[in-house]
This record gives structure tokens, sequence and C-alpha cells, in this order.
């Protein structure tokens, strides 16, 4: 009678192959299904970042603002010419005026008065954006920045501009009246560098 152990051996030899095969393929199944899970937890945390950073102020367009000015993957904010800036969605004229047409803009100033520090745009659906007083460089000079002291300082950021010539518009909002009156476009030299201003359809 054969003995037990030869058997073994034998119904090893014969099997191996197959035990091995589904052995790689259990592990090979948990590995992918074990990545898979991962990634499905790491992509809400990605949807988030995108849908907070922009806002939908319940504009009759659908057009959702990005919460703050556009930054460097170090945090720091991007100046830049009207050239890169339309590698960017910055957002149209018509864009801009129905944000005049449909919200209301709050000025904010320092206890003195004397620092313009921006506004904030509130819109129909009480959703709110900020445009901060962050000036515009020329070379290397930081220009109408606000201040802690002394004051000044006004809001910046480029708009779409079909025009050929070498200024292209900008919106400006100044301190002064507390008005909406005040919040015009300025022709701006295209080689200066300002902050951006994303937008995007809901």
């Amino acid at each position: 009678m054969e003995k037990l152990s030869e058997k073994a051996y034998s119904y090893a030899e014969e099997n191996v192959l197959e035990i091995l095969k589904e052995a790689f393929a259990k592990v090979y199944a948990d590995g992918y299904h074990d990545g898979y899970k991962d990634c499905k937890e790491e992509i809400p945390i990605d949807i988030r970042s995108v849908i907070e950073k922009y806002v939908d102020l319940g504009l009759p367009s659908g057009t959702l603002w990005a919460a703050g000015y556009e930054t460097d993957k170090n945090g720091e904010l991007l100046f830049l010419t009207y050239e890169k800036a339309t590698a960017y969605s910055i957002p149209t004229e018509e864009q801009w005026k129905e944000l005049l047409d449909y919200c209301r803009f709050d000025f904010h100033y320092s206890s003195s008065g004397l620092s313009f520090y921006g506004v904030t745009c509130i819109g129909p659906n009480g959703n709110t954006i900020k445009f901060r007083s962050e000036g515009y460089m020329v070379d290397a000079k930081l220009v109408h920045k606000n201040v802690s002291y002394g004051g000044g300082g006004s809001v910046y950021f480029w708009i779409c501009n079909k025009g050929n010539g070498v200024e292209k518009e900008a919106v400006v909002i100044s301190s002064g009246t507390n008005s909406i009156k005040n919040f015009g476009l300025a022709n701006v030299f295209s080689g200066y560098r300002l902050p951006i201003r994303l937008v995007k359809k809901r």
C-alpha cells in the first residue's frame, strides 16, 4: 500500500502549478481591490477641494467664481501678464457685469478709514466671495497694494479682452465713494502683472 507521504507528494507534484496560479491570482485580485479602495477614498477629497475652490453666487448664467485669487503650488499669489493670464479661465466682461447687476458689494476699510482692504461680493443666494486689495506688479515692484498704515490700495484683476492693442481691460476697484459706480474697467498695459480670478460654468 502506497504511503500517505508518497501520495501527498504525488498530489502536490500534479497540482502545484494550479495551486500557485490560484494563489497568485488571489494576491493580484486583493492588491487590485485594495488599490481601487484607496483611489476611491482619495477621489472625493480631490473633488471636494475643486468644489470648494469655486462659489455659486446664484447668478442667472450659472457662472461660478473662484473663492480667491489664483496661487502657485506654494500658495503664493500669482501675478501674471495678460498673455499668460489668458491660459487660465479668467472672466469675460459680460461675467463681470453680471456681478454688478445681480450682487451687492460691501467695501472694507481699516478702522482709521485710510486703508482700503477690498470688497465682499454677496450673491442673490447669500453666498459671498471677497476681492482683496492686492495691487499689481510693475517689473519687480508691487503697486497699489494695501498697507496697514497710510492706506490706499486697489483691487485689480484681468478679464478677457478681444482687442489687439498693448492695453487690456482689467477690473479696478478703488477706495473712495463706497459706491458701485466706483467699479470700473480700466485699460492696463498688458505687460504689467495682475492677479487673476477664475470662473467656470456650473
